[in-house]
Parts: C-alpha cells; structure tokens; sequence
C-alpha cells in the first residue's frame, strides 16, 4: 500500500465508484498433436504478438549533462536508451544498457591505444560511472516494496516449489493453502478459514479502516499434468498425476508476497486502510469465488487485484469469457446387446446424437464463443445395451447472455436426441461464470506499475530452455516474450475464471505476466513444466511487485 502515482489507494477509492454499474450487471501447420486449453484459439499456439514487439517504456525526466552524454556518444549508446516519443530517458533502456555501455566505453578506449595503466584506470573508472549513472536512473523510480520483495526472491521460489511439489485438486488444497495461511499469520495477519463453507478457502487481514484493498491468491493444480520441472520434453513425475499446469502455485505465492510486502509499506508509512488477502480455492471448476461471495467474504472490499500467468505481460481490459456448464445425461432401456438388443433403448446412442449435434451447431456459434466436453459415462460393458450416458459440456462467449441462448439450444439438442432414440433427457446446471466487468481505473493503476516495473528479464538460459520448448511443440521458436504490451481494449483471452463473479460485487483488475513460452498453451504439461523453473519465478516475481505496489 505504497504512495506510488499519488497514492494508489486513492485511485482505488475512486474506483469503489464504478460499484453502482457493478450492480447493474446481468446475473445469473505440420505441428504433432497436443493438449491444449479448450478455450484458447483452436489455431496452434493461438494468436500473440511477435516476441520483438516494443511495449511502453517509463521515462524520467534528468537534466542534460555534458559530460555524460560524450561518455555515452563514446560507448555507442547514444539515443538508444532515450524515449521515441519525446527524447527523455527511458529507465527500462537505461537498465539494459547500464553494463554493455561502460564495457564498450572501455573497449574503445583500447582500441585508442589508450594503453598506459595511467589512462586505461582513468577509462575504467569513467566505465564504472557510466554503469553506475544508468543503475541509479533505473533505480529512481523503484518502490519500497520492489526493494522488499527482491531481497525475499528465494523465499517466495521456495513457497512455489513447495506448491508445486504436491499439487492439489479444487477443494482438496489442503496443503497449500495451509503453507499460505502460516506464512500469513507469522507475519502479523489475521486469517478466517473455511469461508463459505470452503474447507481450503481463507480470508487474512492486517490493518483496519478503508480504503479496503484485496489480492486474490489461487492453488489448486489440474488432473493428468504432472511433469517434471524444467524440462523441455513431455516427462510426466507421475503419470495420470495432478499437476499445476496453470501455473496457480506461481499465482498464490506472489499475490501473498504482494500483500505481505504492500502491508509492510502500510505499517512502515503509518498509512491508514487494510490489506485482504483472499485464498481461493477450486477456480479450475469456477465456483470457489461464487461460494466466498454467498458468504460475504467481500462485502468490505472495496478495490481487488489480481493476475494470472501467462505468455505475455499485459494489462487487460477484457480479460475473461462468461461460462456455464451442463451435465447432459441420457436414461435408456439395457438388454443384452446380441442376444436381444431390440428389447433396449440406448443412452449411449442418444449421447451420440447429441454431441454430433453439438459439433454442427459450432458452425452456426458466434466467433467469440467456445464449446467443448467430455464424456463422463458411456456404459459399463459392450454387451450390455447402455441405460445411462453422461456428457459434461461447457459453453463460453464474452457475455452471460450469449451463454444463456446457447444453453437454451443445448437444450432442445438434447430434447432431439432423446427423441430420436426414444430415450428421457435430463439437463443439469452445474455452475455458471459471469464475464469480468471491466475497471478503467484500476486498469491504469496496474498498467502504470507494469510499465514501471518492466518485463521479466530472462537471460540467455531461459530464452534457450524457451526455444527447446518451441522447437519440441512445433511452435516459431521466439523464446520468451521481452515486452511489455501496450494496454488495449478487449486485449484478453478467451479462457474463463470466478472472478467474474468477484468483479460483479466489486471493482477489479487483473495482469498478466510471462511465465512460459510465447505461444504455449495453459492446461498443458509446458506450464507445468515452467512453473518450478526460472522462467516462471520470474514472472511470479514481476507480477508481485506490480500488485503490491497496486495495492
């Protein structure tokens, strides 16, 4: 809870403006085949912007030094570690070039035949001052809670790997949420656990009084994407086992970092106001937040960020898709499936139909919709004519009203089905998702401390681990994204999450940071792999400090 931007709890609290709209918010080629996430672009590694694309760069404004600038005209640097826009510094060029401007400077002095110890110790002081100007203008912008959280990095890598190492399905986070929670509580917050009736979800608080601002934190793993860490080939640590192929290890170990650090800045500062903290379980089946809310787990907050990794750093202002999901089930009439199979009536044939339906009506769907399944129960044995079948399916579009007409021809999929095979249909509604409402203000707050902060600086290690992970997929081997992306409307994905449900009862903003390859999927064994790897604690640790400085 930093004074960055003039203090952001100021933004924050003019952001609990936006709640009245909130109410108003409608309710309710040649690559080998692989996994990826049903809602992602069907198109191999999805649509992205290229590895060099140039994001927004902070500047700040220095007074014009001679001496400097032939010293920089000198090392080859001149102009490069300026602005575009208006000449001014930029800090994140300044940072890359801090080292290679003093060495080039030294370099060239050789190359002068500058070689007496006299002149060459006066050229390698001057190098020394040339790195070290850049260093302090990267460093002048830099928050307290940047300080904090690099000098604690090992200890957060820690926290994730010990996540990661026992991955844990949607409300049976036993484990993590507990490493959370005494993390937390040692560091001064008071925690409520089981909220909602969630066993493994918890709410910590430190402070008191508003402005109230909340970080989300999530944990639970996915089924069957268990692989080893860091490697680059599919490579299963237990095969059939869980794994966090969504990266929520890295997303709960920096949200509790950011609030620890955040909350820290409160106390150093004296500033009023309360940091939350809310532990979040089961988002991969997208009603743990919608349980915490029934329970007024949010009826206090008044701002709430969040993040999730990703392949890229973005600030989004669309950054999710409404969902619902149904259980289409089909009661038939067994019998002996050679003796006497015209005695039976088959839900498994009915199933069939209707999935086959399913897959025609995606021709006649909007482009931003989704739709996809999995086939939960298709009878017991194949003598035996099938009396029951279950198929699960999911629907998703940018609004809860697109979902609602897509239902609505499921529906009559299914009663056409069953018609047709003269068995009984029965729909069920297992959960539905809102899309995100989107929050101009707090977006701006996030983007500027994105901006700040920069993206993950990942070295020649990670780009070559990056590129193997490509060239194994089948994808342009462009490594790991180097940019920040400028902020856009409707610059999201086409996933879906609980906070919709969160961002209808208070306002919200989500990042995202580069934690795996550009073009590599979620839900997928390369997140697993990179979530206990450099490349994923780098993003982790981007998206900390831009979150506690947020807050």
């Amino acid at each position: 809870m930093c004074e960055a931007h003039g203090r952001t709890l100021h933004h924050a609290a003019i952001a609990v403006s936006d709640r009245a709209s909130a109410a108003s918010h409608g309710r309710a080629g040649g690559a080998r085949p692989r996994a990826l996430h049903p809602a992602a672009s069907p198109r191999a590694g999805g649509d992205r912007v290229a590895a060099g694309a140039v994001g927004r760069r902070q500047v700040l404004d220095v007074p014009a030094d001679p001496v400097l600038g032939r010293l920089l005209v000198a090392g080859g640097s001149a102009g490069r570690c300026r602005c575009a826009d208006d000449g001014r510094w930029s800090t994140s060029a300044c940072t890359e070039l801090a080292r290679g401007a003093g060495r080039r400077y030294l370099r060239r002095a050789r190359e002068a035949h500058m070689s007496s110890p006299k002149q060459l110790a006066i050229c390698a002081i001057g190098a020394v001052c040339i790195a070290g100007a850049f260093a302090s203008l990267a460093r002048a912008d830099a928050r307290p809670t940047d300080t904090y959280l690099d000098q604690t990095r090992e200890r957060w890598e820690k926290v994730a790997k010990q996540i990661w190492d026992t991955p844990e399905l949607g409300l049976g986070e036993n484990r993590s949420s507990a490493a959370l929670i005494d993390i937390l509580q040692k560091e001064g917050f008071q925690v409520t656990k089981g909220v909602g009736g969630e066993a493994t979800a918890f709410v910590a608080t430190a402070g008191s009084g508003a402005p109230v601002i909340a970080l989300l934190a999530e944990y639970d793993a996915l089924p069957g994407l268990s692989q080893a860490a860091g490697q680059s080939r599919k490579q299963a640590v237990t095969d059939g086992a869980p794994g966090h192929g969504c990266g929520h290890n890295l997303l709960g170990t920096a949200s509790v970092a950011a609030a620890i650090a955040a909350n820290r800045e409160r106390v150093a500062k004296k500033l009023p106001g309360t940091i939350q903290l809310f532990g979040t379980p089961a988002e991969e089946i997208l009603f743990g937040k919608t349980f915490m809310i029934r329970g007024g787990a949010f009826k206090n907050t008044e701002a709430v960020l969040a993040w999730h990794p990703d392949d890229q750093n973005r600030v989004t202002n669309r950054t999710r898709l409404a969902v619902a999901a149904i259980n289409v089930e089909f009661l038939g009439r067994s019998a002996h499936a050679a003796a006497s199979p015209w005695l039976g009536r088959s839900a498994l044939d009915a199933l069939t139909l209707f999935d086959h339906a399913v897959a025609l009506m995606r021709e006649h769907i909007k482009p931003t919709a989704r739709m996809h399944r999995a086939i939960r129960d298709g009878g017991m044995a194949p003598n035996i004519i099938p009396d029951h079948a279950m198929g699960e399916y999911w629907v998703r579009d940018v609004s809860v009203d697109s979902v609602n007409e897509m239902l609505e021809r499921l529906r009559k999929a299914a009663d056409g089905a069953a018609l047709g095979t003269e068995t009984k249909a029965r729909v069920t509604l297992t959960f539905q998702t809102r899309e995100p409402m989107p929050n101009d203000v707090l977006n701006t707050v996030l983007q500027k401390e994105l901006d700040r902060v920069g993206p993950p600086r990942f070295d020649d290690t990670d780009q070559r681990f990056a590129k193997a992970m490509q060239k194994e997929l089948g994808f342009e081997e462009a490594g790991m994204a180097s940019a920040v992306m400028p902020f856009a409307q409707k610059n999201g994905g086409t996933a879906s999450s609980d906070i919709g449900e969160v961002s209808a009862v208070v306002p919200l903003a989500e990042l995202n940071t580069a934690t795996r390859p550009l073009g590599t999927a979620a839900h997928h064994w390369a997140q697993t792999a990179c979530a206990a790897h450099p490349v994923g604690y780098k993003g982790m640790a981007v998206a900390a400090k831009v979150l506690a400085a947020g807050a």
